[in-house]
């Protein structure tokens, strides 16, 4: 499985094997069944590469490959036995313009307005549940960043490879560590490094507090958040900002400094799972009536603008990058 490219997760539940598919989606692969010899020897074998102790003291062992994350919970806490969660991170990109044309993952008119938002540098929000390939289509975001332009990446673990999948380009690697070097210690570290972008892997928590700030030091950002629709993610990052921080002046800067939002989805199709870029929306905030807009862009495959918004164009103006759309008389 680990040898099948189109397999990006294996997880055992302590009775059961479910692998991710490409092409077939989650399903049960219920000709396996793993023996509680091979199960011990496995998690042996992982606490003892990262020097560990796995019991229930100490009922969580992870590991890291170049190209595999394992996480291995303890039966003392997975009372439905030992769980073992392995994902793929390989560095290779997935996605290609081509690519995605060629299978309807988006239209070629969309795909250009992103480039052409990353080259403004844009300061972008891909969201998605679970699963759908949100990392997948940040990489392929990656591909359009100059190489001069300094990218630093922030993770708990490696998964988006800048650096290997753009060879060339200028990029730092920030890995975080639970209690040595938290999310909001990178974020702050990193603005010494001179970065023109900050990748952070996913806004979780109290650190997208500390994101905003970043964009409005004048860095710009690509990030991931767990969201089902465009619309929501004003409301997703106003929920995780630290207690005793005004709501209005959170809303004031979402709309301020966050320009686009990105859905990803996967959906069942006959001939197998289909993901595609399923909305891009526009998050601005009028200069004059201080009124907050999300402004829908493109929907199942449709552009719904015709021409970018004041605020927006101002970047690509700014950027000396081209307008996508030709102006209205």
């Amino acid at each position: 499985y680990i040898r099948d490219d189109d397999i990006t997760d294996i997880n055992w539940n302590g009775t059961q094997l479910w692998l991710d598919n490409l092409k077939k989606g989650r399903y049960l692969e219920d000709s396996v069944k793993l023996d509680s010899k091979f199960v011990k020897t496995f998690t042996s074998n992982i606490s003892n590469i990262v020097s560990k102790n796995f019991n229930k003291s100490n009922p969580l062992v992870e590991a890291e490959t170049d190209s595999l994350r394992v996480s291995i919970l303890h039966p003392d806490v997975a009372k439905t036995g030992t769980s073992i969660s392995i994902r793929k991170t390989p560095a290779k990109r997935r996605l290609s313009t081509k690519s995605m044309i060629e299978t309807g993952y988006c239209t070629k008119e969309i795909d250009d307005l992103m480039q052409a938002l990353v080259h403004a540098r844009c300061n972008i929000v891909v969201c998605g549940l679970p699963g759908v390939g949100k990392t997948e289509y940040v990489k392929m975001l990656t591909d359009y960043i100059p190489a001069n332009e300094r990218a630093i990446t922030i993770e708990d673990n490696l998964e988006v490879r800048y650096k290997e999948i753009n060879p060339g380009k200028d990029c730092v690697s920030l890995k975080v560590e639970e209690g040595i070097f938290s999310y909001t210690d990178a974020i702050k570290a990193c603005l010494r490094q001179d970065p023109v972008w900050i990748l952070l892997s996913e806004a979780r928590s109290t650190e997208v507090k500390y994101l905003l700030e970043s964009m409005s030091s004048g860095t710009h950002c690509l990030t991931i958040i767990h969201a089902d629709d465009t619309w929501k993610i004003p409301n997703r990052i106003k929920n995780m900002m630290p207690a005793g921080v005004s709501d209005a002046r959170v809303e004031d800067d979402i709309y301020s400094f966050i320009d686009v939002g990105v859905l990803i989805q996967s959906k069942f199709t006959p001939e197998g799972i289909k993901r595609c870029l399923s909305q891009v929306s526009f998050y601005v905030s009028d200069e004059k009536t201080k009124e907050h807009k999300i402004i829908r862009v493109y929907e199942d495959g449709q552009m719904l603008i015709n021409k970018l918004p004041v605020e927006i164009e101002r970047k690509f103006k700014m950027a000396g990058v081209p307008l996508p759309f030709r102006k209205e008389k």
